[in-house]
């Protein structure tokens, strides 16, 4: 009996203690919030106060909190501080009430206040509150059971950092989330975060490999182009013959030179190069574009001079090249990000373009051009403006392009380009949207990389770039996309 009156002496007494440690705490962010709003401190009173409401839900009185909040709101508007002028107190007192709602397991009235946040964060456009924003959405989303959403908030945050190329914030977001998970002991949650966590990880050592990889390349170009010029210098004072000796000691000097070169920065760092190899084979896509554009460009520099015309094919070759590894290294288009496109208009302005490069008594029909879709409206226009201008240059004079537009569902459109051209031969249909899927001089057969880009994009969209087959005179290109 003695044991069980100490035992409530104890409780009693750490309850008191611990009401007195929450009624000061209470106390002193009041005081605060009184001192900074006499000041015109908006935004840390907005905090002071959410942290006053938040000991208000600690211990169940909610209304309490809410009456705070509702009079700081009602102090700043007494003051013609507005949301649109100063949104980022408004935030922080949203933030509170979504807090309040989601201690009260009221999700409805949570993400209600969620979407109020949203509206501040977008109007503040400051990236601390925009990432506060995005983590606090897949927070609620991803404890909602509604984990793509989620996912989409995660992605959007991480970009964020890597925007700026703060790897070790995205890499804290990431750990913060995954706790978060551990705390509420959602394990689905904790098992998808670290499974994203992973991948995303994963990206980052490749990265870095490529990174360190493109060092030691471009060393060695360096060193070449240093040869290069010593090159070009003995060239210039001595005779053919002494020329030609001096040219071949000095190119087996450049080999052994950049031999020499290359092993020392690998030995310098074995980590590095350990890496590279990762990244190579992570990227077997990747090296062999490089590789294939390598091959193709030094047969054209051995025999090419600065001013030679061709040398513009050359440069234009590695233009496609470079939007062709932007294009696939670009993420897959965000379809919360798509804009409603009025398609007449999108015709009107493709056709104004095109019609210039047609040939005489070529005409341009357009079919069912009207009404509106969800698009990425510069990714749809650079596909149908290489279509386009593909048509024009192969319907021989008096022929026929036409520009179609179907609705094949709620959010499914097709756009359809013909033409009254030559066609393309059989023999050349399966391979026509892969990359350097055969060697040829890009000097006479142009650098047939125009159709694997668009397709590619198309990709990215969500969408597809394809052939009709059964189409036997002239060609016709279908490009298919979704809202």
């Amino acid at each position: 009996m003695r044991r069980l009156v100490c035992m409530v002496i104890t409780m009693t007494f750490a309850t008191m203690m611990a009401m007195a440690d929450t009624q000061a705490d209470f106390n002193r962010y009041i005081k605060e919030y009184n001192t900074q709003m006499s000041s015109h401190q908006y935004l840390p009173a907005s905090r002071s106060i959410a942290n006053a409401a938040k000991v208000c839900g600690e211990i169940h009185n909610y209304d309490g909190a809410f009456k705070l909040l509702d009079g700081m709101d009602r102090s700043m508007a007494e003051r013609n501080v507005r949301p649109d002028s100063l949104p980022q107190p408004y935030f922080y007192t949203a933030k509170a009430r979504y807090n309040l709602y989601r201690g009260m397991n009221n999700n409805a009235n949570a993400e209600k206040w969620l979407k109020k946040m949203g509206e501040y964060a977008r109007t503040a456009d400051q990236r601390d509150i925009t990432n506060d924003m995005l983590f606090t959405e897949a927070q609620f989303y991803y404890a909602t059971d509604r984990n793509e959403l989620g996912d989409r908030c995660i992605a959007r945050l991480i970009k964020q950092y890597e925007s700026g190329n703060d790897y070790k914030a995205a890499d804290t977001a990431y750990q913060r989330l995954i706790d978060e998970a551990v705390s509420a002991n959602d394990a689905g949650m904790v098992e998808r975060t670290y499974e994203s966590y992973m991948q995303w990880s994963d990206s980052i050592d490749a990265i870095n490999a490529d990174t360190e990889l493109g060092k030691v390349k471009k060393e060695m170009a360096e060193t070449e182009a240093q040869v290069a010029q010593k090159q070009s210098t003995i060239n210039s004072r001595t005779s053919l013959m002494v020329i030609f000796i001096t040219l071949f000691v000095i190119s087996l000097s450049a080999l052994g030179m950049g031999a020499v070169l290359y092993w020392r920065a690998l030995a310098k760092n074995r980590h590095i190069r350990q890496m590279a190899q990762e990244a190579d084979r992570r990227n077997a896509a990747k090296s062999a574009m490089l590789q294939n554009m390598s091959s193709t460009m030094e047969p054209a520099l051995d025999r090419l001079d600065p001013a030679d015309p061709a040398v513009q094919t050359l440069k234009g070759y590695v233009r496609k090249v470079g939007e062709l590894s932007e294009v696939d290294s670009a993420p897959v288009a965000d379809p919360s990000e798509l804009e409603e496109v009025n398609v007449s208009e999108l015709a009107s302005a493709l056709s104004e373009e095109i019609r210039p490069q047609l040939r005489r008594g070529v005409t341009l029909n357009l079919d069912g051009t009207r009404g509106s879709a969800r698009l990425d409206r510069e990714g749809v226009m650079k596909i149908l403006t290489h279509l386009l201008e593909n048509a024009a240059k192969y319907t021989p004079e008096g022929g026929k392009v036409t520009l179609a537009f179907r609705k094949r569902g709620a959010n499914s459109y097709q756009f359809i380009v013909s033409d009254s051209g030559p066609g393309i031969p059989a023999e050349e249909r399966e391979g026509l949207f892969r990359a350097f899927n055969s060697s040829h001089d890009i000097t006479e057969g142009g650098d047939r990389l125009g159709l694997p880009i668009c397709a590619l994009r198309a990709e990215k969209m969500g969408g597809s770039l394809t052939l009709d087959p059964t189409v036997t005179r002239g060609a016709t290109f279908i490009l298919s996309v979704k809202g």
